[in-house]
């Protein structure tokens, strides 16, 4: 069938094939749907600052995680401009959980970090005047997240590869922080069930694709994100 929305047909047909850097996830069935609503909510996931000790707390000018905001908002001025009828809501989720619970960082560390993003997505905001941003920390949703997780924790081993098993395991080691590598997995998986139940996103990840697989069970994902930006507060 023809498409009638134009700029889902300007997406489809010059954006997506010219700036994907990995295929996307529930394309046909989730995201040229959703996009053909006249309200389209986009979720970003952003984890905590792991080299915070050396790094600071603090974002600053000349910081990765400024590159990859301001790679985000280009790319979203493009779609303002040629999808003018969409309102976009964009949620930005800090993963302060991720740091705290799982790999054991200092909470105020942690806090202060997403202080900090939050008052840089502020500036974006500035930027995008027709674009909702909203930032949430992913401890907000713990209480309604628990059911999600209960659910996983008695599933899991029918949910994941023995492979991704294998490579978070290596990965928490990496780090040195303790961190549990099972509670990492149900919780990205209780997020995207949850994220997906509650909000029905189209996601836009800053990770590599082979870092969503299996974990973001149906969440429609898109990955515009060059290798070079990828995880910017790491």
């Amino acid at each position: 069938m023809k498409e009638q929305d134009t700029g889902v047909k300007w997406f489809n047909t010059v954006f997506y094939p010219g700036k994907k850097t990995g295929r996307a996830v529930g394309y046909e069935d989730k995201i040229l749907p959703r996009l053909r609503e006249q309200h389209v909510t986009l979720f970003t996931p952003w984890g905590p600052r792991y080299d915070w000790e050396t790094r600071g707390s603090a974002i600053r000018e000349g910081d990765k995680e400024i590159e990859a905001l301001d790679f985000l908002i280009t790319i979203f001025q493009e779609w303002d401009r040629n999808m003018p009828d969409k309102n976009f809501q964009w949620i930005v989720l800090g993963a302060d959980l991720y740091g705290t619970r799982i790999n054991k960082l200092p909470s105020d560390a942690v806090a202060q970090y997403f202080v900090s993003l939050q008052e840089r997505l502020t500036i974006s905001a500035q930027i995008l005047p027709r674009m909702t941003m909203m930032f949430r920390l992913w401890s907000e949703f713990d209480e309604c997240a628990q059911e999600h997780r209960d659910y996983v924790r008695t599933r899991i081993d029918g949910m994941l590869s023995c492979q991704l098993i294998h490579r978070a395991v290596l990965t928490a080691g990496a780090m040195q922080r303790g961190g549990d590598p099972m509670e990492y997995l149900v919780e990205r998986i209780a997020e995207a069930m949850l994220i997906e139940k509650i909000f029905r996103p189209i996601k836009i990840s800053c990770v590599g694709r082979h870092k969503d697989n299996e974990v973001d069970r149906d969440l429609p994902r898109l990955y515009f994100v060059p290798e070079a930006l990828h995880s910017p507060w790491m």
